[in-house]
């Protein structure tokens, strides 16, 4: 009986004959097929426009399509499984960020940052603002005021912010112990849910990015009152006005958040080294330098010393532990 030739190729990949050449997935050669950049955060974030520019730049410089995956569920625990799921390759990597440094350590993650995920790529340092409606029923017009009111009325007020035992809330837990303040912590996946909720009068007060408050900002119908940073924004036209952290008399430590990249572990070296290249390189475009005209408060930091960055996430995990039992977001071990 004569075969077709569907049937052919049928049979030969069934008996593992038909495969792609050795050298096809030679390190030399990757990428050999297209990427895909895992976003960690909601689509409407301000994250998300960092993460869309880099899938779009990417692919001029690897020579390979780029896809941008939005995942955040379960505290990030679902983008870290479904890259565990890929070929250590280099292919399929995610969006990594300070916040990071908590996430290892919730309960229900099946993975681990030492066992299962290599640091890649520290981009830049971000920095978040507090703000609030304008119009809102507590007469709060400056951070003095929020103080006091928080201080008068302790547990009534609430403040969104990014996920539980994320960096986020570990600064903003941080400024209200050194403030006095007992204000309500409400986390949210990313921080444009944050802004809308503020927005639309669902919470009083968020932490965001001052580029995702900016809009409500213009409108009028929101008013800044704290960049979290040592020192004025001083480069942005809505908050070089507002106040910095020591300005108010708060002294406590900072540790900025910051956006980079990991991979699976296993990835073979010479692939992690072309992979941060290619990174590097879109920091380098256009694209991106237009991105930091129109986001003031972003401070270029790349590094690709992944020796360097590996030691930095260890570092970090032990003390956001404590602070995450003590804060009873996670039981003592």
């Amino acid at each position: 009986m004569m075969l077709s030739f569907k049937q052919t190729l049928t049979l030969l990949a069934a008996a593992g004959v038909w495969a792609l050449p050795a050298q096809a997935q030679n390190p030399e050669d990757w990428p050999w097929k297209p990427l895909e950049l895992v976003c960690t955060t909601s689509p409407g974030s301000s994250l998300a426009v960092w993460c869309q520019l880099f899938a779009e730049e990417l692919p001029e410089i690897v020579g390979q399509p780029v896809k941008l995956t939005f995942m955040s569920g379960g505290a990030q625990h679902e983008p870290m499984l479904y890259v565990d799921s890929q070929p250590a390759d280099g292919h399929v990597f995610p969006h990594v960020s300070a916040s990071f440094y908590g996430y290892w350590h919730l309960p229900h993650y099946t993975v681990s940052y030492e066992d299962d995920f290599q640091m890649l790529t520290r981009v830049e340092t971000h920095v978040n603002g507090i703000a609030i409606l304008c119009d809102n029923p507590y007469g709060i017009t400056s951070w003095q005021d929020y103080v006091a009111y928080a201080k008068e009325h302790p547990g009534e007020l609430a403040q969104g912010s990014n996920k539980v035992g994320s960096n986020h809330h570990r600064h903003q837990t941080a400024l209200f112990a050194d403030a006095g303040m007992d204000v309500r912590f409400v986390p949210y996946d990313g921080d444009g849910d944050t802004v809308k909720d503020v927005v639309g009068g669902h919470i009083p007060v968020g932490m965001g990015s001052p580029r995702t408050w900016r809009p409500h900002i213009q409108a009028g119908t929101v008013c800044p009152l704290l960049i979290m940073n040592e020192e004025r924004l001083t480069q942005d036209q809505d908050w070089k006005d507002v106040p910095g952290t020591r300005e108010v008399g708060l002294d406590y430590e900072i540790v900025h958040q910051w956006q980079g990249h990991m991979v699976k572990n296993g990835t073979p070296p010479e692939i992690m080294d072309k992979l941060a290249d290619a990174l590097e390189a879109v920091t380098e475009t256009e694209a991106y330098k237009g991105y930091l005209e129109g986001n003031t408060h972003i401070i270029p930091t790349f590094n690709k010393d992944r020796e360097w960055l590996h030691q930095d996430m260890i570092k970090n995990m032990e003390p956001t532990k404590q602070f995450m039992i003590e804060h009873k977001i996670i039981p003592a071990s």
